[in-house]
């Protein structure tokens, strides 16, 4: 067996293998691509609120109502937003066995509970779909990580096999004869649309497989200078309070990150609700304009004292850090705005469309090949 002829046997091996459940990740892509807009356009009443005359609620004033809403379960992060016309999110401490707790919406100007959105478990149950295929959360990323490098291999492997004599030559890529019929014209448009899409192809698989496998994240991460802090082990469900824990006052910290990021402001901040009052306070932020989502600094405070610990700012990080960084706004396409996110949009649907005509031409291939079997054997039997 030729190089060729192998890669062509590997390609459509994948194809037909890997390329239903790819199809699966693609759509499912698709979907949470636009995630936020869509909740927002299906919850006006409660993805947004009115914007009033009176300031906006304090994190202690927040959690005290929610405390009085809701006794006993506890806060493990509070995010604020600038903006005043958008809720505060609270994420709850996660309950025995689970990896992440319940995310909630509260007026930010009341600290009353917004009603749950409209599509927020559809959302959860296809970005499950997506990253984990619905399996458990381990097994299953290393399956998708697995589907990752197939795809990665079908890109590869396509661009090898379609690659002209005459590569200079920009027909030779791009045009398609409107005048072909039939699998010739079915297997120019799988060859110009997966031409187009490689690069996109490229970004989400690697993206992809970065994140499926410890194997390549933990020392990708330390060449880049930020190696992976120790794994943690899964939350067990919250004992008695700590001596102190209920007492926790966000104040004194919340006053001093407000000083220290009075130049600058903030338009996203992340609050990592301690459990004991003399715990450090973690403040994960963006300034008003961020590179992207991604683009955090991190101030660490005493709460007690209101004494800034630590100040990371994301524009003073090394460029591996901002690299890093960088994975999942790569991944999203909102690395590159609104063009990004479209593009990445248009790749995650097209991916359905180069299993269907896949399968299609090996089918036909198959088919093909029989009668050419049957004329040739009809061919001997007159000999």
């Amino acid at each position: 067996m030729n190089v060729r002829k192998f890669w062509t046997q590997l390609h459509w091996l994948l194809g037909i293998s890997v390329g239903s459940l790819l199809l699966l990740i693609g759509l499912s892509g698709a979907v949470v691509a636009f995630r936020e807009e869509v909740l927002q356009a299906l919850n006006p009443a409660t993805g947004r609120v009115v914007k009033r005359d009176t300031p906006l609620m304090t994190p202690d004033q927040l959690l005290h109502e929610w405390a009085e809403q809701r006794p006993g379960e506890r806060v493990g992060t509070l995010t604020l937003y600038a903006e005043p016309e958008l809720p505060a999110r609270l994420v709850l401490e996660p309950r025995a066995g689970e990896r992440r707790g319940d995310t909630l919406f509260v007026n930010p100007y009341t600290g009353l509970l917004l009603e749950e959105r409209w599509g927020q478990r559809f959302f959860e149950f296809t970005e499950s779909l997506h990253r984990w295929l619905l399996l458990p959360r381990e097994p299953g990323r290393v399956v998708t990580g697995l589907l990752a490098i197939g795809l990665l291999i079908l890109s590869l492997s396509g661009l090898y096999l379609r690659w002209p004599r005459h590569w200079k030559d920009r027909r030779t890529w791009w045009h398609i004869d409107t005048r072909l019929r039939g699998r010739a014209l079915w297997r120019r448009l799988h060859l110009v649309a997966g031409t187009a899409c490689l690069v996109l192809y490229l970004a989400l698989t690697t993206t992809g497989i970065f994140w499926a496998f410890d194997g390549v994240r933990d020392p990708v991460s330390a060449w880049l200078g930020e190696p992976r802090p120790a794994k943690a082990e899964t939350p067990k469900k919250a004992g008695p309070k700590a001596d102190g824990a209920g007492e926790v006052s966000l104040a004194t910290a919340w006053t001093s990150f407000g000083r220290a990021t009075s130049a600058e402001g903030w338009s996203e901040v992340i609050i990592r609700v301690p459990t004991q009052a003399k715990a450090p306070m973690l403040f994960t932020w963006l300034n008003r304009s961020p590179a992207h989502e991604r683009a955090r600094n991190r101030t660490t405070v005493n709460a007690a004292t209101g004494e800034v610990m630590k100040d990371e700012r994301f524009a003073a990080k090394p460029l591996g850090g901002k690299i890093l960084a960088a994975i999942y706004p790569l991944h999203m396409g909102t690395l590159l705005g609104l063009p990004g996110r479209l593009a990445m949009l248009a790749a995650a649907l097209i991916l359905p469309a180069f299993t269907i005509t896949g399968w299609w031409l090996y089918l036909d291939r198959r088919k093909l090949k029989r009668a050419a079997e049957a004329k040739r054997q009809g061919l001997r039997a007159t000999a």
